[in-house]
């Protein structure tokens, strides 16, 4: 009874330990995905913002990643298309181009009820949004977070180091009978 109770604990944890390894594979697979569009979006100067306020709402969510593409001239922005720029030093802002009057866009949040203040123009502009993935800025911001970095580094620490364990499990050498073996004559 105990060899048998044995032998399907052993069963389960080689399966459990299998299932380990794939989804160790899967979010390593995963990690170095996410890691390479990073990089190129930033080298193709496309640059992930998160929406922090209810302003373009319900378009674009509260806490979504607005991708900027920086390389998209202010002069060929048109009416209704969103832009991001920059109030001041510190605020981004990421709004809808309400009309164009000799190179200053005004702009406005798709829920609020006025008109941004100050104009649009080149010296504040940053890009034209291209795409929007709706809630995943939740991500980015715990990733920010004290909390955020060091989850990520144990992750990263964690799956280096279960990505080198070894794959199948060693077989083990069969213990050598007494009975000898045949000894082939036709040699």
């Amino acid at each position: 009874m105990a060899d048998s109770l044995k032998t399907a604990l052993t069963a389960i944890l080689k399966r459990l330990w299998k299932l380990i390894q794939h989804i160790v594979s899967f979010l390593t697979t995963l990690f170095i995905l996410a890691a390479m569009t990073v990089a190129t979006l930033f080298l193709l100067k496309i640059k992930p913002y998160v929406v922090t306020t209810g302003s373009m709402e319900p378009a674009i969510p509260v806490s979504s990643i607005c991708f900027v593409d920086e390389n998209i001239p202010l002069a060929s922005i048109e009416v209704g298309e969103v832009i991001s720029f920059r109030l001041g030093d510190d605020i981004l802002v990421t709004h809808r181009v309400t009309a164009i009057d000799h190179g200053e866009y005004t702009t406005k949040g798709d829920a609020n009820n006025t008109e941004d203040a100050a104009p649009v123009t080149s010296e504040n502009y940053l890009g034209k949004t291209v795409f929007v993935l709706p809630k995943l800025g939740v991500i980015l911001i715990f990733l920010h977070s004290g909390r955020g970095k060091i989850a990520a580094v144990t992750l990263i620490i964690l799956l280096f180091i279960l990505s080198f364990l070894p794959k199948k499990e060693q077989q083990k050498p069969q213990p050598e009978s007494d009975v000898p073996t045949p000894i082939d004559k036709t040699k």
